[in-house]
């Protein structure tokens, strides 16, 4: 099963969705194409559990990596910003798959809303993370730790969702894009209001 999802999401980030087939997938994995059936009634829900997969890896990463590093700062606001910063990383890393997930979500009721809940999830297990920390003043609450997570979310989205041929996108290089989210974050919640 794992050799498939690995096959899905090469061909998803190389190929595109509309270039995604189980019979390519198969291929790519090295196993029957009734293989792929056996496990998967469709495209559709190759595409969830590739989908899920992926975000399984992004929570590991986090987990792992980001949240040890955010948890070091020496206050909450930089400890966020330095979070979002490192999710712009992550999304530059991979866009060309999350392209795909974000624009077919539109399109696939079944790839948005398992997406969603599992964002969803996942911002607040982050926000549990950050709410912890010592020294959090009160004005920094779950809810502008959530708002402040999902509006990075929304932008780096937006990010790898837009075609390179759109200026203002291809003006904005993703070096760009990973300290303007810091500084964003930093400044929303740096501000007593």
């Amino acid at each position: 099963m794992e050799r498939i999802l690995e096959a899905a999401q090469q061909l998803i980030a190389e190929e595109g969705i509309a270039g995604f087939t189980l019979s390519a997938v198969a291929a790519r994995a090295n196993v029957a194409v009734g293989t792929v059936y056996q496990r998967f009634a469709d495209k559709t829900d190759l595409l969830v559990s590739a989908q899920q997969r992926w975000l399984d890896e992004v929570a590991r990463t986090q987990r792992e990596e980001f949240l040890p590093a955010a948890a070091q700062q020496p206050d909450v606001v930089r400890a966020v910003a330095l979070y979002a910063e490192r999710l712009a990383v992550l999304f530059r890393d991979h866009a060309g798959l999350v392209r795909e997930f974000v624009v077919y979500a539109a399109a696939v009721p079944a790839l948005r809303e398992s997406a969603q809940q599992r964002l969803d999830q996942l911002a607040r297990e982050r926000c549990d993370v950050f709410m912890a920390l010592p020294g959090r003043p009160p004005h920094i609450t779950r809810g502008r730790i959530l708002f402040a997570l999902r509006a990075v979310q929304s932008l780096l989205e937006w990010r790898v969702a837009t075609s390179p041929e759109v200026e203002d996108a291809a003006a904005m290089p993703w070096d760009t894009v990973s300290r303007d989210v810091s500084e964003l974050v930093a400044a929303y919640l740096g501000h007593d209001a």
